[in-house]
This record gives structure tokens, sequence and C-alpha cells, in this order.
């Protein structure tokens, strides 16, 4: 009989050592696909940003909301909102410009060659507050 229970003893021994195996082959595979995921999206934000100015586009709001700059200078327009985007900006009784959709982590660059005031805004949320640009 004693053998009967020290074979017993030793099946449920392998058993939990399979399963305490699996757990943490499980919750490595969880930690590393977590942390994985974590890495790439901090280093998708590292981006360099050339620019006389940047405008942020989040919560359906320009931050910041205006913009002072001179005749040549960049401006460029990052959409860190969920949402998708078009921008459609005028000079006050002159030339106008529009960017392609902007889905999440997309940029738009404008080359502001002519003094005036612009006003923009988005045009895909036209009930959203627009922005300014002056150029002097």
């Amino acid at each position: 009989m004693p053998s009967k229970v020290l074979l017993a003893n030793s099946n449920c021994s392998k058993n939990m050592r399979v399963r305490n195996l699996v757990f943490l082959t499980i919750l490595i595979s969880l930690m590393v696909l977590f942390f994985s995921g974590c890495i790439e999206e901090h280093s998708s934000d590292v981006q360099a940003i050339e620019a006389d100015a940047v405008i942020y586009i989040e919560n359906y709001e320009f931050h910041p909301y205006s913009a002072t700059i001179t005749p040549g200078d960049t401006v460029i327009w990052v959409n860190n909102d969920s949402v998708a985007f078009i921008i459609k900006g005028n000079l006050v009784g002159g030339d106008s410009f529009q960017s392609p959709t902007l889905r999440k982590g997309d940029t738009f660059t404008y080359v502001f060659e002519d003094a005036g005031s612009y006003k923009y805004e988005l045009m895909t949320h036209p009930w959203t507050k627009g922005g300014f640009i002056v150029v002097e």
C-alpha cells in the first residue's frame, strides 16, 4: 500500500509543476506583449519636428490657439486626437490652403509666404473653434 500512496503524490506533484510552468509561460507572454506595445508607442511619439510654429490638435481644439510668425516661416499641425481631421485655412481676402485627411499621429506642414491674418478651422468639424495665424 505505501507504494500506491507514494505514486499518487508523485503524480500530483508532476501535475502541479506542469500547471506552474503553463502559468509562468502565459504570464511571461502577456508581459512581453504589454511592454512591447509600450515601447513601440513611445518610440513612435519621438520625432523631430522642424517648424517655426507647431500646433497640436487635441480634444477637437488647436493648441496653441494662435501664433505669430514672419513671411517664409513653416507651421506644422500635429493630430494627437483619435479622430481624423481636415484643416482648411484662408488669408483674409486672399489665398487659402487645405490639408489632406489627418489621422492620429499625422502631420500637415504649410509655409506662409504672404503677410496677413490667416483663419483656419477643422473642415470636417465646423462647429469647433478655429485658430489664427498672423504673418508679419
